[in-house]
């Protein structure tokens, strides 16, 4: 039997049987008055199910909740309406918009949005499970709904890039109403962001993913970063535990002191979920011990050891909740990249690695590793866009990635961006063939000859904001 918290599993998670249940109408006006704290200004006739935030999307029969940021949502409620929003929030003092929707006046819509999704999570007894870490979260995240969905009917997981202030309410008051379980991922660019976004969800499980170099312009210092990473602990609720990274040190005091179950997961003897071997390609295939079973081998479509360390972390997760490791194993062998993630794809007989939506000092090396121990009878061509948001320290920092590809033994590094040009510089005085670009079309050019005929094998990794997969656009 496995227990989280209140929510009892006999013999393992199993598929619930009250599918009819789940488009039930998930709010009456007063109930909804209630829940965010507000006065009930205008009751309609109508049911409301749902949030949404943007009236450009509108959600029929759902609560609209203007935003007050760079714009006032404010001013279009009257768009939401015509979108066929059943209900909206106004700040006080707002004038009643008109309509046939029900209105509630509150302080503050952004602090009632989150009210809202912190009492949805108080009274949601099945499991949730949220996942931070400087890389790897959003696989991470595909990872473990595909694991839970190997036994249950009804998964609820952040999609896109849902997972700020505004995104994580979203998230867990979206749809399926009533999942079998909810997976959702936290993001953070300053100290006390996890936190806040860990208290709304209330954990069962908490995944960290690892531990590197990001936003230095707000966090300073990787110790903060670790720390930030680590909030979420605090929030796991009595029963319940966290899968963490056994060979991240700057997580050990988090860990040590924290007081629900630690499971791990990596290279050594001592993790509860063990990385025996990887092989890395166009998929990466890694022989992996779960708990006290024999080990398995796990295949999955995407590129990189790292992606053997998240398959890993999701596998810890299926385990702590009893899920059978055979339709595990089947369900990671499914997953497939979100966005440029680790993407594989086949150009004039070559394969190139498209990794382009996010990129630090962490994951380059990560992904420089793993291109260095790809089988290829061509050459290795790394192309390494700008890292963005690393502070002062910017220029050393891809500088130490240049060279970090000069002593991997990567043949080509390219690079595209203002900072890369430290990147290329580097890669050239150890040696390197290297070259900076200033255009996609002069890259992408830049890269058909460096591969050469055939059999070579590219990555291209930058942060979103350099746009890198622009260049797979151009070869065609």
């Amino acid at each position: 039997m496995c227990v989280l918290g209140r929510h009892v599993v006999p013999g393992g998670l199993a598929a619930r049987s009250d599918l009819g249940t789940r488009d039930a109408v998930r709010w009456t006006p007063e109930a909804l008055a209630r829940d965010v704290g507000g006065t009930l200004i205008r009751t309609a006739d109508r049911p409301i199910a749902g949030v949404f935030i943007d009236s450009r999307a509108p959600l029929a029969g759902g609560l609209f909740v203007p935003i007050v940021a760079d714009r006032d949502g404010h001013d279009f409620i009257g768009s939401a309406v015509d979108g066929g929003a059943a209900a909206t929030l106004v700040q006080r003092g707002r004038a009643t918009p008109s309509g046939a929707i029900s209105v509630i006046e509150v302080d503050d819509t952004q602090a009632a949005l989150t009210r809202l999704a912190t009492r949805r999570c108080a009274g949601f007894h099945a499991p949730v499970v949220t996942i931070s870490g400087s890389n790897g979260k959003t696989t991470t995240r595909a990872m473990v709904a595909g694991v839970l969905e190997s036994a249950l009917a009804s998964v609820l997981c952040t999609q896109g890039n849902l997972n700020n202030h505004l995104g994580v309410p979203l998230t867990v008051l979206g749809e399926p109403h009533e999942p079998d379980a909810m997976v959702v991922e936290l993001g953070m660019s300053a100290p006390g962001e996890n936190d806040a976004l860990a208290a709304i969800a209330r954990p069962q499980i908490h995944v960290i993913t690892s531990v590197a170099l990001e936003h230095l312009e707000f966090m300073k210092s990787i110790e903060a970063i670790a720390a930030a990473e680590a909030e979420p602990i605090a929030r796991v609720r009595p029963g319940g535990c966290v899968v963490a990274p056994s060979d991240e040190p700057l997580l050990a005091p988090h860990l040590a002191s924290a007081s629900v179950d630690v499971l791990t997961f990596g290279n050594s003897e001592r993790c509860d979920v063990q990385l025996l071997e990887v092989v890395v390609g166009a998929k990466t295939s890694a022989t992996i011990r779960v708990g006290p079973h024999a080990p398995v081998c796990v295949e999955v479509p995407l590129f990189g050891a790292h992606n053997a360390r998240n398959a890993a972390a999701a596998l810890a997760v299926g385990h702590r909740l009893g899920l059978p490791l055979e339709a595990m194993v089947e369900a990671l062998a499914s997953v497939r990249p979100v966005g440029d993630r680790g993407r594989a794809v086949e150009w004039n007989g070559h394969l190139l690695i498209a990794d382009c939506y996010n990129s630090n000092p962490g994951s380059v090396e990560a992904a420089l590793s793993s291109l260095a121990k790809t089988p290829t009878k061509g050459r290795r061509v790394a192309v390494l866009a700008d890292m963005l948001e690393l502070g002062p320290t910017e220029d050393e920092l891809h500088t130490q990635s240049g060279s970090l590809a000069a002593s991997l033994g990567v043949d080509v590094v390219l690079g595209f961006g203002p900072l890369s040009r430290h990147t290329v510089e580097a890669a050239a005085a150890a040696g390197v063939d290297a070259e900076h670009f200033e255009t996609i079309d002069a890259l992408a050019a830049g890269l058909a000859v460096a591969l050469g005929e055939h059999d070579g094998v590219a990555l291209l990794k930058g942060s979103r904001g350099m746009k890198l997969e622009r260049v797979l656009d151009v070869l065609g």
